[in-house]
């Protein structure tokens, strides 16, 4: 698998490539978000269903399917968080961009 390095982007980057890093970092975020989440999301559904506390969930969980209670349910995490938060960080930054050229074409 190839390993992506943003680089610094030039002074006179065009508006499209600034969206497509843009793009590139939001979904990065959405992703990364959700992967350091979703073990902790497991563990809280876990005490709701089973009105343990946080160790005992926790010794449950692992006695049940060993570690892989820490990726348990990711596909769906990946999907119902990675999408909306990497969306919505993507949108803030297009929004910003574009009030900024807004900004400078009024000057």
């Amino acid at each position: 698998m190839d390993t992506v390095v943003l680089k610094p982007l030039p002074e006179n980057a065009t508006s499209q490539e600034k969206l497509w890093r843009s793009a590139v970092k939001s979904m990065t975020a959405g992703a990364a978000g959700a992967a350091l989440t979703n073990p902790l999301d497991v563990i809280r559904n876990e005490m709701f269903k089973t009105n343990l506390g946080l160790t005992d969930t926790m010794k449950h969980l692992h006695s049940e399917i060993g570690w892989d209670f820490l990726v348990r349910g990711m596909g769906k995490n990946l999907i119902a968080v990675a999408i909306p938060v990497g969306s919505t960080i993507f949108f803030t930054d297009a929004l910003i961009q574009f009030s900024f050229l807004q900004r400078q074409r009024e000057q």
